[in-house]
């Protein structure tokens, strides 16, 4: 072997070693494209599934709103007890029901419940007006129309956030139905949830109006 083919073979090396070094290459290529998928995904998974979380609290929170409002109405009714005094005899059986209305909102848990709930007060409400327009001195106060205010400001309040809570219920949906965030949902248990059904029981969240 001549110092020139000397020189190449252990400086530069022979075919054998080069082929070595290129195969070395593409696995460790392999390796690395592998490895960024992995992160890649398990990124994905992670991020999904706090998305998820978030989007689950945000419809937990827009229920107890709408259990709020509706609890809201009835504090008033305490007060329009006392401006109904004059009719406080016709009175004591439906307040008697308008007070168990409120525990029925409390233990309510899912919004068909929280409905059947409201609905029910809605009715024991109109009842406790209708028996009030019958006594114009009552409902010639101030302090009455003031209330009647109050309480149709809190229904309008209810409406409102019955259709926070539908957003919210809507967008947490679709994640749960929608790739990625299915196979995320199915492998740690989120279920789609229920809106607020627009039928007439629903709507029916103010009292009426019987003039003025």
């Amino acid at each position: 072997m001549t110092n020139h083919e000397n020189y190449v073979h252990y400086n530069h090396g022979g075919p054998e070693k080069r082929g070595i070094g290129v195969g070395a290459m593409i696995a460790i290529g392999i390796a690395i494209v592998f490895f960024i998928s992995i992160f890649s995904l398990v990124g994905t998974c992670v991020g999904t599934y706090n998305k998820l979380i978030d989007m689950e609290e945000d419809v937990n929170l827009a229920f107890a709103n709408v259990q709020t409002q509706m609890q809201s109405r009835i504090e008033k009714i305490p007060d329009l007890v006392k401006v109904a005094d004059e009719a406080a005899e016709h009175l004591e059986t439906i307040y008697a029901d308008i007070s168990a209305g409120r525990s029925a909102l409390s233990a309510a848990a899912t919004p068909e419940e929280l409905d059947a709930a409201n609905a029910q007060i809605t009715e024991n409400i109109n009842q406790f007006l209708a028996v009030v327009e019958n006594y114009p001195t009552i409902t010639a106060s101030e302090q009455y129309t003031a209330l009647m205010d109050s309480i149709e400001g809190a229904a309008n309040r209810i409406s409102v956030a019955r259709e926070n809570y539908n957003t919210a219920v809507s967008n947490y949906n679709r994640t749960v139905r929608r790739f990625p965030g299915s196979i995320i949902a199915n492998m740690f248990g989120f279920e789609t949830m229920e809106e607020f059904k627009a039928d007439e029981a629903a709507n029916n969240s103010s009292i009426v109006d019987f003039g003025d």
